[in-house]
């Protein structure tokens, strides 16, 4: 099958490795080199650089709906293309083009429709995720499905991990879906249930709130990691922002807990953002509804990453310090 790739992130690159393994790829289709670090360089996206790696052709319009795009694809007459991680919206003229414009998607479609599906799910708690194929219209990944995968959610996993492994799964996905749709064993059928959203996540959504439970703390701090990652402030420090790059949940301060805790049931009068432990069971910290949660990687300000031991050691942090939110 001839085929268009349209896409820019990292997600997409199995997508692409595993497409021009069974099908012609004749044109790569992704943003445009974007400055960024702190020299602003111009970056290629992940997935134009593994295109020049395969020596594939390379197109980076500014807008792809733009008639230049139109004529350059429309020139070409692929049967197929396939997009993933693209990052902008693709008119109904573009989508006319070709026979099967099959959209990869990170969630069990129609949950999770926009940006950042596999940071929401973590977010949210899902124990459920997977990747959906669908034949795109105008809207936003509202498109018949096509194929689905699930998988489980590991109770520690974070989004980066998750991320890697929906990326691999939609590579197979997308060669059973085009496999399928030569076949014609694949129908689009179009998407059941009430949608949900998943918008892109900006740095300021890292913000930790100390009154959410601690399973909504934990599922916040690795939903986040590493993008835009969880942070807090320590007191102590006048307000030194703190990266939280993993944690474990411990629960409620029942009795069991609560034994091992310097101190004992008085963690429970302790307010949330509080650290209540930082020896025995490593840095503990009070959240909302009486619950705790572990941190075990942290990553001060111009620092490294460094295991939640090892701050306490180097910031001589104490039971009774905590954690708070900007002035």
């Amino acid at each position: 099958m001839e085929t268009i790739f349209i896409g820019t992130a990292g997600f997409a690159v199995p997508a692409l490795r595993s497409l021009i393994k069974e099908h012609q790829v004749d044109l790569v289709v992704t943003q445009p080199d974007r400055p960024s670090g702190r020299s602003m360089e111009p970056s290629q996206s992940s997935v134009k650089e593994e295109a020049l790696e395969l020596d594939l052709p390379v197109f980076q319009p500014e807008n792809i709906n733009s008639k230049e795009s139109l004529k350059k694809v429309d020139k070409i007459e692929p049967d197929a293309f396939v997009l993933a991680a693209y990052g902008q919206k693709i008119s109904g003229k573009f989508l006319d083009l070709v026979d099967w414009p099959v959209n990869l998607h990170g969630s069990l479609l129609p949950k999770y429709r926009g940006a950042a599906p596999i940071n929401w799910a973590i977010i949210r708690g899902e124990k459920i995720t997977g990747v959906t194929t669908i034949l795109m219209d105008e809207g936003l990944d509202s498109g018949p499905i096509l194929l689905k995968e699930r998988t489980e959610i590991k109770e520690n996993e974070t989004a980066g991990q998750l991320h890697d492994r929906l990326a691999e799964m939609g590579g197979n996905l997308i060669l059973k879906t085009l496999a399928g749709l030569e076949e014609g064993s694949v129908e689009p059928t179009p998407q059941k249930g009430e949608p949900s959203f998943a918008p892109k996540l900006n740095r300021e959504d890292g913000l930790l709130d100390w009154n959410q439970p601690s399973l909504d703390v934990h599922n916040h701090i690795r939903g986040s990691y590493p993008w835009p990652g969880a942070y807090t402030y320590l007191g102590k420090q006048k307000e030194q922002k703190i990266k939280i790059c993993c944690s474990r949940n411990l629960g409620e301060l029942k009795e069991e807990l609560l034994m091992k805790l310097p101190m004992r049931e008085k963690s429970k009068r302790a307010e949330t953002g509080e650290i209540i432990d930082s020896g025995s069971l490593g840095l503990v910290v009070k959240c909302g509804d009486n619950t705790a949660v572990k941190l075990t990687k942290v990553k001060p300000s111009s620092r490294g990453e460094m295991g939640g031991t090892d701050f306490v050691n180097g910031y001589h942090i104490e039971i009774g310090d905590k954690f708070v939110k900007p002035q």
